[in-house]
């Protein structure tokens, strides 16, 4: 086996990576100690970009790297990686995609106000790999907002290290100071994260575990707790911790996915002792646990628990007397496959229920990304005689992003008399209601080349092969729809349902299009919003 020996000089080692090579496993070693390891599918001879793995920490130290399988290294060092702007073309206007790499579920969602300078600001952490496209090497990736629309990337907040990789999990402000972490003026900002052992070389062997780590200055740096894990293992590859203060407990609650479809509850007076509280199942779903309060019809007296997994599958219960229970079967809020993992932010204000999930199906051409976060959307629980129903739609902060509006009453579609939109290359915002009577058929949008079709009759929103309730009981139908670059998201049924599909808006195909094949259609009402990235 071939084997790089280096002096660190840079502040990165550049990697020249390509999709159409298979992947080398690289050690870092120094006298004799593994230091770290990483995969990435690096190609000399013809990449197609290229990542940067940082070195600074070891500025003057002679390092050895390995490859498995083996390949010539070369010594690449850098102190000012150029940028590559070819997925400038392809990102989207809408959604927070990182600058490189590939991301998957959202973690640590925390809204923070600073007791030093007032200021507010959402925090977004999620699994990053920063040296390729596909999945590996997890980090948690963080971006900060002011207004949950434009996001600023941050460097990794977490890094992988001797006790495997960091998977999901989620954050608290402990204004309290229950854990004693605080150093300073600043509340402690906690990260709760699985630890993934045996997935790098360095924690061949280990167990999934449940650590901490913290900020004790707003949320510019975190440091890992010295005495982790704080939950040990427990069954097969239980991961991704959701915590939130209980107010029925008088705890801190935290939820745990152990395995199958079957969940743990634990509870803690410090964030540092976890004690079992109860397991509970959650039908079709597994993995990436939310559990929160939420107000009835939006009144605060009148609250229960919500409980989801990844698949958006959720359980509407209370907490009393000492645990969860389910007041009805559970439900599904999003249809399809390509939303996944949402976590909604933790806030100060119980009313407020901000959510954000991973689109996985989002792809964009030859830029090296994959995956973006979804855009953020506010939740309510909605009571009928049915049940409680989650119902979700884009934050109001949406609006501010509108450019124009063009306005449709009554829009007759005939097959010779299509209604044709032109539109400028940017992402919209389209409503649309109508008469279930005046729809004889079937009738179809067709924006900047890709195509929705209203299937009246089955009381059906088809893309592809995703499908959509358009509405619930005698509701009048209701369609919004979130365009951007590489997706759409749906809402109907007041918001009870929806559906993220990815795809690619052709955009020499500038014109959004509602059109019939057979019979006629009447819309009532149709608002098509031109939005600023």
């Amino acid at each position: 086996m071939s084997e790089l020996q280096l002096r660190v000089r840079g502040a990165y080692l550049e990697l020249p990576v390509s999709e159409y090579v298979e992947s080398h496993t690289l050690c870092f070693w120094c006298e004799g100690r593994l230091l770290d390891d990483i995969t990435v599918r690096l190609d000399y001879r013809n990449p197609t970009s290229y990542s940067y793995y940082p070195i600074s920490a070891w500025t003057g130290r002679g390092i050895t790297v390995s490859a498995d399988p083996d390949i010539a290294l070369e010594d690449r060092q850098t102190d000012t990686p150029p940028r590559d702007s070819r997925g400038d073309v392809f990102r989207p206007f809408l959604h927070y995609t990182p600058a490189f790499g590939w991301v998957n579920d959202p973690n640590g969602l925390v809204k923070y106000t600073s007791p030093v300078t007032g200021e507010t600001v959402w925090h977004m952490f999620y699994q990053h790999n920063p040296y390729d496209w596909i999945w590996g090497n997890m980090h948690w990736g963080h971006a900060v907002s002011r207004d949950l629309l434009h996001w600023e990337e941050l460097p990794p907040a977490l890094s992988p290290d001797d006790d495997g990789t960091m998977f999901s999990g989620s954050a608290v402000v402990d204004r309290e100071n229950r854990s004693g972490l605080k150093d300073g003026p600043e509340d402690v900002i906690l990260l709760f994260y699985t630890c993934a052992g045996n997935t790098s070389v360095r924690s061949k062997g280990k167990p999934f575990t449940q650590c901490l780590a913290y900020s004790t200055d707003g949320g510019s740096t975190f440091r890992k707790y010295e005495k982790n894990p704080i939950v040990r293992h427990i069954r097969a590859d239980n991961r991704d911790p959701k915590v939130v203060w209980c107010e029925e407990l008088g705890k801190y609650l935290m939820a745990l996915y152990l395995d199958g479809h079957e969940y743990q509850l634990l509870t803690s007076e410090d964030f540092l002792t976890w004690k079992p509280l109860q397991r509970l199942k959650l039908d079709r779903d597994a993995e990436c646990p939310d559990i929160y309060p939420i107000a009835v019809d939006g009144n605060p007296a009148k609250r229960r628990w919500i409980l989801s997994g990844a698949s958006h599958h959720y359980l509407v219960g209370t907490i009393e007397k000492g645990f969860f229970t389910p007041v009805q079967r559970p439900l599904a809020l999003s249809s399809g496959k390509c939303s996944y993992a949402a976590q909604t932010f933790s806030t100060d204000d119980e009313s407020e229920r901000i959510q954000i999930a991973w689109d996985r199906e989002t792809k964009y051409g030859s830029a090296p990304l994959s995956g973006q976060m979804g855009f953020p959307c506010a939740l309510s629980l909605a009571e009928d005689g049915d049940g409680f129903f989650l119902c979700a739609k884009p934050v109001d902060a949406l609006d501010s992003l509108c450019a124009d509006e063009r306005i449709f009453h009554q829009a007759e579609l005939l097959p010779e008399k299509p209604l044709v939109v032109p539109l400028e290359e940017d992402a919209c915002d389209i409503e649309l209601t109508y008469d279930p009577d005046k729809v004889e058929k079937v009738f179809t949008l067709t924006v900047f080349g890709q195509s929705v079709t209203f299937e009246n009759a089955l009381n059906t929103v088809r893309i592809g092969k995703e499908t959509l309730p358009i509405r619930k009981f005698r509701q009048t139908p209701h369609i919004r729809m979130l365009i951007d670059k590489g997706s759409v998201e749906i809402f109907t049924c007041g918001g009870r349902a929806m559906m993220t599909v990815g795809w690619m808006l052709n955009f020499n195909q500038p014109r959004a299009v509602f059109s019939v094949e057979q019979g006629s259609a009447v819309l009532s009402r149709i608002s098509i919003r031109r939005l600023r990235p």
